[in-house]
Formats: structure tokens, sequence, C-alpha cells
């Protein structure tokens, strides 16, 4: 902490840029100064939101170390007992402030403060070398499996703008047993039909429960590439309206989420009209794969009987 630059007030009008240092590790804000801007009083009861804010970090997959750095901070005065504090990123203030019970005018200037960069600055960060291999190794093994690469990326995609989707529900105060429904409205209107539905054009194996027909299994692996790309701009559009908006609630959330499906419906509706034929398609991917090695196989053996 030594190398730290003192806050500058002259930095912006917000009150949140006068207590922001910066370092060579980036910019950051020490929870004991952004305790009493939150309107906490009480240590114990900011540090309670501080926990419920790390936890929502480690289930989005994030550092909790990186993003909530704890260290002892040494008394002004000498002979003082040093006192716990934390070195906090942007984006752990913005799950700090999601976090905390603090409301009204206060609790939307932070919000929008927390949120208006947070997306860009990990666009402008190195990106993480385990997140790359990871996409690598998840696209190679679709393609061993039979896919082609376009498919795979895809797939890799909408699994990735999946995740950030629900984590921003989660964080935004979405119940567990809310997420099916958003996720059926917002598959509504991108493509028009219900998630039970899509599985049914997509001959999806039936089962009951008790006298109500279900379809067994997940719906994006059988998904062509069109329609993924589509599935994963669905979620996209929908998390961008929720930090715009700053959503809160299955309401706000819901609000977002049919705005999100018409966008997305539209351009479905484009792209039908160009082709000539439905985005949704009876085929399923899980039974017909379209190429991957297996493909690139049958290929060279073409190739090469066709010298001979």
């Amino acid at each position: 902490m030594s190398n730290s630059q003192q806050p500058d007030p002259s930095y912006g009008q917000s009150p949140f840029d006068t207590i922001r240092h910066e370092d060579e590790r980036g910019e950051y804000w020490f929870a004991r100064e952004l305790m009493p801007l939150l309107e906490y009083s009480s240590w114990q009861d900011f540090e309670n939101a501080i926990r419920r804010a790390a936890e929502d970090c480690a289930k989005s997959g994030r550092s909790i170390q990186e993003n909530f750095e704890v260290f002892m901070r040494s008394p002004k005065n000498s002979g003082g007992r040093p006192s716990k504090d934390y070195r906090l990123t942007r984006y752990a203030c913005r799950l700090i402030v999601m976090a905390a019970r603090t409301s009204g005018q206060t609790a939307a200037l932070a919000r929008t403060y927390f949120s208006d960069k947070v997306d860009e600055a990990e666009l402008l960060a190195e990106p993480d070398a385990a997140i790359l291999e990871f996409r690598r190794r998840a696209i190679l093994a679709f393609v061993a499996e039979g896919y082609s690469t376009e498919w795979a990326e895809r797939r890799v995609d909408d699994i990735t703008a999946r995740n950030a989707l629900t984590h921003e529900w989660v964080i935004r105060g979405i119940k567990q047993r809310e997420i099916p429904i958003l996720t059926n409205e917002l598959h509504m209107g991108a493509f028009g039909i219900s998630i039970h539905a899509h599985k049914g054009i997509k001959d999806f194996p039936i089962t009951y429960k008790g006298k109500k027909l279900v379809y067994k299994g997940d719906l994006p692996p059988a998904m062509t590439a069109t329609e993924l790309a589509l599935n994963a701009l669905a979620s996209t559009v929908s998390r961008e309206l929720h930090v715009t908006n700053d959503s809160h609630g299955f309401n706000e959330i819901s609000r977002d989420v049919q705005t999100a499906g018409k966008i997305v419906g539209h351009t479905r509706e484009e792209i039908e009209k160009a082709t000539g034929r439905p985005v949704v398609s009876p085929r399923n991917m899980l039974r017909e794969p379209d190429g991957g090695l297996w493909e690139q196989l049958r290929s060279g053996e073409e190739d090469e009987t066709g010298q001979d």
C-alpha cells in the first residue's frame, strides 16, 4: 500500500471519486472510506455487506482475493491497534452496493457510479490466460465430439453470455425460482415460441411429471449455430439493459427481458426474410453434429479416393 496515491478531491464531482485511489495495479477503494458514503455507521454491518458481495463474486467465478484484498490498516497515531480493511476493485464496490441496505438517492448514485465504467474496465483489462485456455479447450472438446468450429464457438459464446446474465440476475435480487420464468420469457421474445415448444420441434425425448408431458434435456446443446447466436445475443442485450436501467427485482428485470426479447425477435425475423426459412430448426445438434474432426476425416478420405 506504500505506493498508493492519495485520493484527489478534484478528480470528479462524485463523492466516490474523492476516495478513489490508484497505483501500478490500477484503481481501487478502501472499505473504511466507502462505508460512510454508503450511509453505514457500523463496521460490523458493513462487513456483512462485504461478505455477501464476496459470495456473489465467488458465484461468478472471479477471484475474491483479487477483488476483496484484506489488509490491516495501521492507525495514524502510534500506540493504537491496527484495524481490518479491504482494498476493493470497482467490480467489488459494485457488488457491495448491490448487497448493501442503502436506499434512495445515495444508492442510485453509487450504483450508477460503479456500474458506468465496470464493463469498460473489464474490456480494457488484459484477458485472463486461464479463461482463454478454458475457451480454447472447450471449443476443441466440441470439435472432437463432431461439431464444426463455428458451432463450437457459438456454443461457448452462448454459455459465457448466459452465465453473465444469470449472475446479473442474482446480484439484482432475482430468486432461483424466478430464473426459469425469466429465461422462458426471454426465449419467447427472441424465438416466438416457448422453450417447451422449441424442444418439441427438435423432437426431444418425452417424459411425464404426473400427468404433465415434459421434454427431457437442455435446449442449447441441441441448437444450430444461428439459434445459438441469437440466444447469446438475447442474454447480452438483456444484461446490458439491466446495467443501463439499474434494474432490480422481478418486475424491473422482467421489463428489460421483454424489451431484449423483442429486439432479438426483430433480428430473427429479418434473418428469416433474408433466408426464406425459419430460424427455429427441427435439426437437433445433439443427434446431428455438423462436422468436427469426424467430418474432416471423411473429407480427407474422399480426397484420397478422388486422387486414386
